[in-house]
């Protein structure tokens, strides 16, 4: 499936968030590349950190605006596949990137979206728009 936009990661959220220099980049091009899409995995993500450091009733907050601005993705049997490849090629170059982050790439893949993010995981991948 073929959409024109941005998937932002996890990492990208957490800055707009907390409103840093970085937020306020990925900000800027989140406004500069509707629509706004993010992985069902990157809610799951941000629901534990945001629960974790700010308890239950700030961590909905923040989920329910990032929803109002953003279509989830759900993994699907394609993303689960492609993301199971790009983990086995990642271990055969010896490279570090977490089972989230490949099903991530996996969706954008899937999707042919960007990934917006400042996470080194996804350093040199031709899918990601890094914020940092």
């Amino acid at each position: 499936m073929n959409r024109p936009g941005i998937l932002v990661d996890t990492y990208a959220w957490i800055e707009i968030l907390k409103n840093t220099g970085w937020g306020q980049r990925a900000l800027t091009l989140v406004e500069g590349n509707a629509p706004v899409f993010v992985s069902v995995l990157s809610v799951y993500e941000l629901y534990y950190v945001l629960e974790e450091k700010h308890g239950r009733d700030v961590a909905l907050s923040h989920i329910a605006t990032i929803l109002s601005h953003a279509e989830v993705i759900p993994v699907d049997n394609r993303i689960a596949f492609l993301g199971g490849s790009i983990k086995s090629e990642q271990k055969k170059k010896k490279k570090k990137m977490g089972a989230v982050d490949c099903l991530i790439l996996a969706t954008a893949q899937v999707h042919n979206l960007k990934v917006l993010t400042g996470d080194l995981h996804f350093k040199g991948c031709r899918e990601t728009i890094d914020i940092l």
